[in-house]
């Protein structure tokens, strides 16, 4: 099983995706939804049953999306030996995406 893992910098790296989804959700506070049992109790309402709603917040989404693509899309060869040395051959957009996901706590040491 170890030889499934990939080491990049000496390090052995995963996305956490729990996290991402942490980052991108809109936490809104609303009141619960309603329904009337008939029109004649318009006056009465009651609960509907726990409904889960899920609010992203778009650019956030769209920007992570881009910066782990920028991670899969990278085809330069990295010299494990070297260790975070070799990663300062790296393009621009894969340093920044690198460095922001794992500031975030998205990218994570295994």
């Amino acid at each position: 099983m170890d030889n499934l893992l990939l080491d990049i910098g000496g390090k052995e790296l995963y996305l956490d995706i729990d996290r991402l989804s942490e980052i991108v959700r809109i936490e809104q506070e609303s009141q619960p939804l309603t329904v009337n049992e008939s029109q004649c109790d318009a006056g009465m309402e009651e609960p509907l049953p726990n409904m889960v709603e899920l609010h992203i917040d778009g650019t956030k989404y769209e920007m992570y999306r881009d910066m782990i693509g920028a991670l899969m899309m990278y085809n330069e060869e990295v010299d494990n030996k070297m260790g975070m040395v070799a990663l300062n051959n790296a393009t621009i957009p894969f340093k920044i995406a690198f460095n922001t996901l794992l500031m975030k706590g998205i990218l994570k040491e295994l």
